[in-house]
């Protein structure tokens, strides 16, 4: 689920700030570079123009009840925009 991975992506961008482990904080920040780079493939970002306008593509809302399987979500689009802006500014925590 694509946008399961982009609120992961923010959230250990962020980890990556918050731990004063400095190993942990690199690992964070790599499976974050990781999921970021996989969303940013062909294979989950949407051409432009297409996917009704949204960013990332493979999404579920609800796969138990089948509701939203393989859709755009706005809130994928969204915590992926977040990732993309929190690792932009790592520089202000000393981080790249």
């Amino acid at each position: 689920d694509a946008s399961a991975a982009a609120v992961m992506a923010s959230a250990f961008v962020e980890l990556s700030t918050l731990t004063k482990d400095s190993a942990a904080s690199k690992a964070y920040l790599a499976q974050a570079k990781k999921i970021i780079g996989a969303l940013s493939s062909p294979e989950y970002l949407a051409e432009a123009g297409g996917s009704g306008c949204f960013l990332i593509k493979h999404c579920t809302g609800f796969y138990k009840k089948n509701s939203q399987v393989d859709v755009p979500l706005s809130y994928a689009d969204y915590y992926f925009m977040e990732a993309l802006w929190r690792l932009k500014n790592l520089s202000k925590y000393g981080l790249k």
